[in-house]
């Protein structure tokens, strides 16, 4: 289960990015979860507030996913087709030559502050 130490790198980057940039309060952050990476989102959202707790500037703060489809195009007829649906066949030809196109990322999308979360010195 990699989902605690890659939950742990995007917690560490945004209270970061957030530190950086004068924000003490950060009312949410979105993660994009490739459905090719083999993370289940269920453990994020398991895990966050462990990986928060005594962390003042996640007080409230609430954990968004997106997820992206594993999708790929097919070498030999070129047809389209999501990957995990698929098994990692192509349904019109039955090739298991493929290009991915998504679904393969995990990343820190957004970072969302409060508006009382500013430090305006």
């Amino acid at each position: 289960m990699h989902e605690i130490s890659v939950l742990k790198q995007a917690v560490d980057l945004a209270e970061q990015t957030a530190m950086d940039n004068g924000v003490t309060r950060i009312a949410y952050i979105t993660l994009e979860v490739g459905e090719l990476t083999g993370y289940l989102p269920v453990f994020f959202h398991k895990y966050f507030p462990v990986v928060t707790e005594n962390k003042p500037i996640f007080e409230g703060t609430e954990l968004h996913i997106i997820s992206d489809a594993g999708e790929a195009l097919c070498k030999d007829c070129e047809a389209m087709y999501n990957v995990m649906r698929c098994e990692g066949v192509c349904p019109v030809c039955g090739s298991r030559r493929k290009e991915i196109l998504g679904g393969q990322d995990f990343l820190l999308k957004e970072i969302g502050i409060c508006p009382e979360g500013m430090n305006n010195e």
